[in-house]
């Protein structure tokens, strides 16, 4: 009787350790993530707000809202979210993909990344989304700014 007492003891240390480290990693993780407040949209004939955006130095989040504000259909267009960083140098792009919004319509859109050290954003409306991007042409094209945002 005393082994299963031991052994139990020893479950539910290991059941309270488990559930006191995952409290302690979700606290740590939400203070790594800070607003980003510096960001610019740049869309005619549509209403775009940015209801939150946050960025931490490996990873980041923005959400909001469009708004058709004209009196047609606005069918195959992208939001497209550039993300920059302190010296407003490209890190990349994520582009949402607007199949229909009626007059008057709303829709929330949320995107994801995972760009290193994000400090600003610009949204954009085009028509067309790029096939693909290549990293290795983002990186031959940035590579004299890489590391200046994290020393400064």
């Amino acid at each position: 009787m005393d082994r299963m007492k031991t052994f139990f003891k020893y479950i539910l240390a290991l059941i309270l350790l488990f559930v006191f480290s995952n409290l302690i990693i979700n606290a740590l993780l939400k203070n790594s993530y800070t607003k980003i407040k510096d960001y610019s949209i740049d869309v005619t004939g549509l209403y775009v707000d940015v209801t939150e955006a946050k960025a931490s130095n490996w990873n980041g989040n923005i959400k909001g809202i469009v708004k058709n504000n004209t009196d047609e259909n606005v069918e195959n267009k992208y939001l497209k979210i550039s993300m920059m960083s302190k010296r407003e140098r490209m890190i990349g792009e994520k582009y949402i993909k607007i199949e229909k919004l009626e007059p008057g319509q709303l829709r929330n859109f949320e995107v994801d990344f995972d760009y290193d050290n994000v400090k600003t954003f610009k949204i954009e409306l085009t028509d067309t989304m790029p096939e693909g991007i290549s990293f290795i042409e983002l990186v031959k094209e940035n590579a004299k700014d890489i590391g200046k945002d994290i020393i400064k």
